[in-house]
């Protein structure tokens, strides 16, 4: 049932696969329990796996994840191969195995570098809620230390938006 066809990238994060397969038109579906009770596979499927819109003599062709790897199960020959899209009744021309995942490889890269983006501005995103989070508690400190010396603490902000506590205290 399979063959074997090396790929420059690896399929490793779902999310990103997923993406990349909706980039090249292949429609993707995750197999749950209810699509495994309606779908038939001579291979088999397992819950989890990542259905296309490609099919060949076994059946859908679909990701399955193998040691860490998303790897793609089809037919090695690739007999009755053929592409029905559920978006409209035309049927899409087949493309071989190889060129199918060398498609899917360039989309995954551009994903990819989507995905570190977001990784980036989630990084940047939580190291500047901690620095607020830091400038809050030193000026609650600062507050409380001048009420407990006896002083009066009036608040601003300067231009550059720095925060400037005056203490007062009378005598």
């Amino acid at each position: 049932m399979s063959a074997v066809i090396k790929t420059n990238t690896p399929f490793i994060i779902e999310s990103v696969l997923v993406e990349a397969l909706q980039a090249v038109g292949a429609e993707p579906v995750k197999v749950t329990e209810n699509i495994l009770q309606d779908q038939r596979h001579s291979g088999g499927l397992l819950v989890g796996d990542i259905l296309t819109n490609r099919s060949d003599y076994y059946g859908l062709q679909h990701f399955r994840l193998i040691n860490n790897r998303w790897v793609l199960r089809h037919d090695s020959s690739e007999m009755s191969g053929r592409v029905k899209s559920a978006k409209s009744a035309v049927s899409k021309g087949y493309s071989r195995v190889g060129a199918f995942l060398e498609l899917v490889g360039q989309a995954y890269e551009s994903a990819y570098q989507q995905y570190l983006g977001m990784l980036a501005e989630q990084e940047r995103i939580r190291l500047e809620e901690e620095r607020k989070a830091r400038v809050e508690a030193t000026r609650q400190q600062a507050i409380a230390k001048a009420k407990a010396q006896g002083y009066s603490v009036k608040e601003t902000r300067n231009s550059k938006n720095q925060i400037q506590l005056v203490l007062t205290r009378t005598v």
